[in-house]
């Protein structure tokens, strides 16, 4: 309770328990006659390597829900699955949560309510890269918290909560330095807006060698000192991070982890009311629909919202129904 939900962590002992430290290595994951052979992961990695930059990961998305992945990395042993044993990190809505998602879509679309695709949350990943692959500065999407448990490698972590973030870009405009932050990554125009909100959108979109290989050598020779919070995960050791938290991670060696999102009592309404994304009645509906199966009492705050989700989709879909035609 001193920390769900409310900053980041890092857990030691669990992980070098788990077989994924012992065989989760280049060689045993692409190997086509191996244990992961059923999965071409020879293939995938070096198509995928072939067509991206050398400085971004590899996600392969669920794969971590399917044998034998499930049992190289146990997610039960870090949260609850559904009615399973309570764990460290607590309960994890999300795997009841898809279900439900996926049995209210289609109803919905027997009904006549929806048509296309309306995917469920990922629920976890296997995160591979080599050594300064790293992504932007970013929250996790849908309000998820998460764990990310670091197999092999080495990884460099930041943490900045949006006041941070803000002081920051307050940092750089102060010193002057909006400039040179934008030109990081490419030659930008001169006379560049300086304003937070333009330095933060700069920010995010810096990749984690940038980031922490140019920006930060920047700040520091400007004397800029910004809150933030900072640790280098090591091999068989866990991050877990709360949600609506800035974060940005850069591999120092070639790295490969799995990882799980997770949603609680603590941020199944944000989830489900998809806070900071523009309101769209289907996907309100489906997350309503979802959570009030599992979990009504949860989600009686929500009730008006809900009510109003519904009556907008029906509404939708009446209008998107072609009239009949009837006699002359």
């Amino acid at each position: 309770n001193d920390f769900h939900h409310k900053q980041p962590l890092v857990l030691t002992g669990l992980v070098p328990k788990w077989p994924a430290t012992r065989e989760w290595t280049w060689e045993q994951l692409t190997d086509p006659k191996g244990k992961y052979g059923r999965f071409q992961l020879d293939k995938h990695l070096t198509f995928y390597f072939s067509t991206h930059a050398q400085n971004e990961n590899l996600f392969l998305e669920n794969i971590i829900l399917q044998p034998p992945f499930a049992h190289d990395c146990p997610l039960q042993s870090v949260s609850q699955q559904g009615d399973g044993p309570k764990q460290i990190l607590g309960r994890n809505f999300l795997p009841r949560l898809n279900k439900a998602w996926s049995e209210a879509k289609e109803e919905a679309i027997q009904e006549g309510l929806l048509e296309g695709d309306f995917a469920e949350s990922v629920q976890g990943f296997v995160i591979a890269g080599p050594a300064g692959a790293g992504g932007m500065l970013h929250i996790d999407p849908d309000w998820t918290s998460y764990w990310n448990a670091l197999v092999h490698g080495r990884k460099r972590w930041m943490f900045l909560t949006h006041e941070e973030l803000t002081s920051l870009a307050d940092l750089v405009i102060s010193k002057g330095l909006t400039q040179e932050v934008a030109n990081l990554t490419s030659p930008a125009k001169s006379g560049v807006q300086a304003t937070p909100r333009y330095v933060k959108k700069l920010l995010k979109k810096l990749p984690a060698i940038i980031w922490f290989g140019k920006l930060l050598p920047l700040l520091q020779n400007a004397k800029v000192d910004f809150a933030r919070q900072e640790v280098v995960v090591e091999a068989g050791e866990l991050v877990y991070g709360p949600p609506d938290v800035w974060h940005v991670a850069l591999a120092l060696e070639d790295s490969i982890c799995c990882s799980e999102q997770m949603i609680d009592e603590g941020n199944l309404l944000r989830f489900v009311q998809d806070e900071g994304q523009s309101y769209e009645p289907s996907f309100a509906y489906l997350g309503c629909q979802a959570g009030k199966k599992h979990w009504p009492e949860l989600m009686e705050p929500l009730a008006s919202f809900c009510e109003r989700a519904e009556k907008d989709l029906r509404r939708e879909a009446r209008l998107q129904r072609p009239a009949k035609k009837g006699p002359c």
